[in-house]
């Protein structure tokens, strides 16, 4: 079970990279250069043979729908709903 505070950081990351996909790559932080979209970053690590982690070395999550109530989840590995417990389904 995770906390609030890990919950709130990992929903920073989340908008962080989804600002960055939706910009090009072209934000950049001001304590941090980029080297490169999320995107690329995965098609490097894909390229190289690294299929279970991005270019940074963190596991890559995958988005999971559940078909009953219609939620969303950014995991790793989901097999159920939190809510209601019906298996999900690995959006592409």
């Amino acid at each position: 079970m995770t906390t609030i505070l890990q919950q709130l950081v990992m929903l920073d990351k989340i908008k962080e990279s989804v600002s960055d996909v939706l910009s090009g790559g072209k934000r950049q932080s001001d304590d941090e250069p980029q080297a490169g979209t999320v995107t690329e970053k995965r098609v490097q690590a894909s390229a190289a043979g690294d299929s279970g982690t991005d270019a940074a070395g963190e596991p890559e999550s995958n988005l999971y729908e559940c078909p009953s109530c219609d939620s969303v989840f950014v995991a790793i590995d989901k097999e159920t709903c939190a809510s209601c417990r019906t298996p999900v389904e690995r959006i592409e």
